[in-house]
């Protein structure tokens, strides 16, 4: 890794981890701030069940990597897709994923990738799609979280044949949901909050399609609750619902889809432990749900139940969540609140309440 040469850079998309941020340059280089995954902690060992105290909060650029395309920021652990349409993993990976060593900040491939488009990085769950919509899975095979027949454990990243052709992939606790090229969601695997939106509370090893009454445009899987975008800017949640991350303040739980209801359209979502984001066509960022370390950035650590406008936030193209801080890409500053105990805000307080910027953007 480098150290950190220019003032201003031009941010394409961004990604939260547990205690991580990765943002992707125009240019394909990728810069990050934080704990394990960051491509700045030293080995040889991390306890990534504690925040990873850093002196420096400048960000750093990650290995040697030019032309990245996606990223993803998952539990210690963090994917890139090259510029060879490799899948490449940096962190603290407890599965030893694809050949790789337990612990290593500079990228390395995943062995039997190849023609990748995107990735998905979760806390013992990885899984990436190729370039004709194929979606291969690794890791623990925890209530069916490979979405295949598999042992307990597989390092290898296989093919989940049952699938139709996947244009994106988000990743919880123990499961995955996969968005069809034609707009059908499909899940898999941990089901015991309805994170599945099946109308049950049984864990399913295999993919199945989940009812909805509109084409899907985008996905967010949280630890345990899922929102989705439709083709005409609604929203809809369900799992989870103990701080009103899928929307309401009861019942516990919802285990089919639900509408939230929103002032306008929105466009994107974004969901990290226990809390959800909402963007919308106007560049406005909603919040709502578990506020335990100021990451709905509203100023409190008060749960919101229902989404909630993040106020003096205008001009944001994107938002990302990590475990418990989120980010946005607004007009010439990169903005985080939450969680900042490993630095993963750059300078900015161990409870960042509010948006602050911490990178000056083109």
């Amino acid at each position: 890794m480098s150290g950190l040469a220019n003032d201003s850079f031009r941010v394409i998309s961004i990604s939260g981890g547990k205690d991580q941020t990765l943002a992707l340059l125009q240019s394909g280089e990728i810069l990050a701030w934080g704990g394990a995954g960051s491509g700045r902690v030293t080995p040889p060992f991390v306890d990534i069940c504690s925040s990873f105290k850093v002196a420096d909060a400048k960000p750093v650029f990650v290995g040697k990597l030019s032309r990245c395309s996606d990223i993803s920021a998952g539990f210690g652990v963090s994917l890139c897709v090259s510029d060879r349409q490799q899948a490449l993993i940096w962190g603290f990976c407890q599965v030893g994923i694809g050949g790789s060593t337990p612990f290593s900040e500079e990228p390395a491939p995943i062995d039997g990738l190849s023609n990748v488009m995107k990735v998905a990085a979760g806390q013992f769950l990885y899984a990436a799609v190729d370039q004709v919509g194929r979606v291969y899975t690794c890791g623990f095979n925890t209530d069916g979280a490979l979405g295949r027949a598999s042992t307990l454990t597989n390092a290898s990243p296989e093919v989940i044949a049952s699938l139709p052709e996947i244009q994106d992939i988000a990743i919880g606790d123990n499961f995955m949901m996969a968005l069809a090229k034609d707009g059908r969601l499909f899940g898999w695997g941990s089901n015991s909050a309805g994170q599945l939106g099946l109308g049950h509370l049984k864990a399913v090893t295999t993919p199945e399609p989940i009812t909805l009454p509109t084409k899907i445009n985008s996905i967010a899987a949280g630890s345990t609750h899922v929102l989705a975008v439709s083709s005409e800017g609604k929203v809809y949640g369900w799992g989870s619902n103990h701080f009103g991350q899928s929307g309401g303040n009861a019942p516990p739980y919802i285990d089919s889809p639900k509408i939230i209801p929103f002032p306008e359209k929105i466009v994107a979502v974004a969901a990290g432990m226990h809390y959800s984001l909402a963007l919308s066509a106007s560049g406005k960022v909603f919040s709502w749900g578990w506020n335990g370390f100021g990451q709905l950035g509203l100023g409190d650590l008060k749960a919101r139940y229902t989404p909630t406008r993040i106020p003096n936030v205008f001009g944001v193209r994107a938002i990302a969540a990590g475990e418990s801080h989120a980010l946005a890409i607004g007009k010439g500053q990169l903005l985080g609140w939450g969680s900042n105990e490993s630095g993963q805000l750059g300078k900015a307080s161990a409870k960042q309440l509010t948006p602050n910027a911490f990178l000056t953007i083109a």
